[in-house]
């Protein structure tokens, strides 16, 4: 028993030297400036993928030096000190550290040195596997949909807002990169409703930035719960909003508790997704108090700190937004509480807000309301969240209450809007959806404008973005992808000149003829590409008397 005891006392011993060994906090260090870096505007495919690259190109978006990584420099000084760093942040131009006191005294005395986020320590966390990859653009094709669908007990959530009448067009998502920020997928891997994109192969990034073990399947529930309102296709079932669309899964919630690290997790896959070229993040999170070490009034935010420019969270999806993707937010469900009011990012003014209301399109009580602290009306817009239907980790439809879930809804629909739309911006999108809305002559602070009508948000273009409709003009409006290509490329071709007869001619960058054909448009007219050697290519359109050139990479 003695024997017993003493390996007993040194197995804690051990423990809590280990512990000691593993305690220095982390802290989110910020640098002066990104001078002398080896990155430049010139070259965005060094830091940026061709994906992300293009989805700027068509909003006219410019690269900046904000989309630099961190000098490499600055952190190889950094490590110098002993300390090590988590991650790199390229939007806030610093690095995730985890050092202890004296680390830290030195880092200070860094000639680049800027600053503390909050000088104060955001976690107490053990470090674990290496950080961030380089991840690839996605470049898949999925047929349209022959037979007519059966959206099983998702139908009637997705029917409020007429998103069959999109898939009945053949638009389910192809194409489109969604992203979801969450606590984790659990059973993802296994579910059968998300069997197709798994053996399509369009779950084509992860990561995992809390634990930090490259799995996000093993891990909460609440991510897959989400996940499913788009990604799900089980006919008979359940069929997501934009299930034929591609996905990244990024685990940055803990589930644990509460802290400041969770905002600069969203933080770090907003710029993942970014760099990946997502088009739509999904975010059914929110934060405005925290827990354990970190409840205390240096931490906690108030409502004033809702103006969509405070917060860690909200300067991050406020950046996200402003490289061109659209970023829908849960509002928050804590409308029937003590603290009411929208959480952050939700209260950002370019940020997709998401209210919940029933299936009547009457405000759900526990729907989190505004307006932001700036005086923004919040939410944005509304979905079903009371009583919506998710796929859970047993894999059947269930019932569930939430504006988690009406904000993936809103997601899926803007994913295919967008998909049917590509010549629009993000913020064009978010506009449409709100003009669409039920509540858009009297909008408030509960549902905003209300649950969306794609009937009305195909007027709205029709109207206020494509008014002449001349050949001209719908040219302008073509969209060559996938881009980088590999066996074939698809031209997506407006409404207007679906049907009308045109030449198409691809050239080498030497100016030699690979392709000619006398065509009549499809809306998605395909091109075999897959005996060009790889290279940059010219399509070269031309319908009547009006001409256009597009360009695409074969790898």
């Amino acid at each position: 028993m003695t024997k017993n005891l003493l390996l007993t006392l040194a197995f804690i011993c051990a423990a809590i030297l280990e512990c000691a060994a593993q305690t220095n906090p982390r802290y989110l260090v910020l640098f002066n400036d990104k001078a002398n870096s080896p990155y430049t505007v010139a070259k965005p495919a060094e830091y940026l993928s061709e994906r992300a690259i293009s989805r700027r190109t068509r909003q006219n978006i410019p690269i900046s030096s904000r989309d630099f990584p961190v000098n490499p420099a600055y952190i190889a000084a950094v490590k110098q000190t002993g300390a090590t760093i988590i991650y790199s942040s390229r939007w806030f131009n610093g690095s995730l550290v985890e050092a202890s006191a004296t680390q830290l005294a030195a880092i200070k005395k860094l000639a680049f040195f800027k600053g503390i986020e909050l000088d104060l320590p955001v976690a107490n966390l053990t470090s674990q596997s290496p950080g961030i990859e380089r991840v690839s653009a996605i470049n898949k094709k999925f047929e349209t949909e022959e037979e007519p669908l059966s959206y099983g007990s998702m139908n009637a959530q997705l029917a409020l807002m007429e998103v069959p009448a999109l898939h009945q067009k053949g638009l389910h998502g192809e194409g489109m990169l969604v992203a979801i920020l969450d606590n984790g997928f659990s059973q993802g891997e296994e579910v059968g409703f998300l069997k197709t994109p798994r053996d399509e192969k369009r779950i084509v990034d992860t990561h995992d930035f809390v634990d930090r073990d490259g799995n996000v399947y093993n891990n909460g529930s609440h991510g897959l719960n989400v996940l499913s309102t788009i990604a799900a296709y089980q006919p008979g079932t359940m069929i997501g909003a934009a299930f034929k669309a591609s996905f990244a899964l990024y685990h940055t919630e803990n589930d644990g508790g509460e802290s400041p690290y969770e905002e600069i997790t969203w933080l770090l896959a907003a710029e993942r997704a970014d760099s990946l070229g997502v088009d739509v993040i999904n975010s059914s999170l929110g934060y405005t108090t925290f827990d354990g070490e970190f409840d205390t009034d240096a931490y906690n935010h108030t409502y004033e700190d809702m103006d969509g420019k405070t917060t860690i969270i909200s300067r991050a999806a406020r950046i996200a937004t402003r490289t061109g993707m659209i970023v829908t937010v849960s509002a928050g469900n804590d409308g029937n509480k003590s603290w009411h009011y929208i959480s952050a990012p939700a209260d950002v003014d370019s940020v997709l807000s998401v209210g919940a209301t029933t299936y009547d399109r009457t405000y759900a009580a526990f729907s989190s309301v505004g307006p932001n602290a700036a005086g923004q009306m919040k939410p944005d817009i509304s979905a079903v969240g009371a009583g919506a239907i998710v796929g859970t980790t047993a894999g059947t439809a269930s019932s569930s209450n939430g504006t988690s879930f009406s904000s993936p809804l809103i997601a899926g629909l803007a994913t295919v809007l967008w998909q049917e739309h590509p010549s629009l911006t993000a913020q064009q999108i978010i506009y449409v959806l709100k003009k669409s809305g039920h509540n858009a002559a009297n909008p408030d602070n509960m549902i905003g404008y209300g649950v969306p009508s794609v009937t009305k948000a195909e007027e709205i273009i029709q109207n206020e973005f494509m008014p002449l409709g001349t050949e001209k003009e719908m040219l302008q409006a073509v969209v060559v992808s996938p881009n980088p290509a590999h066996a074939e490329v698809t031209l997506t071709i407006p409404q207007t000149l679906v049907g009308k007869n045109a030449e198409l001619n691809i050239y080498g960058a030497t100016g030699s003829s690979h392709f000619k054909s006398a065509t009549r448009l499809s809306e998605k007219h395909n091109i075999n590409t897959r005996q060009l050697p790889a290279g940059l290519y010219l399509i070269h359109l031309k319908v009547e008397n009006q001409e256009r050139t597009l360009k695409f990479i074969k790898n």
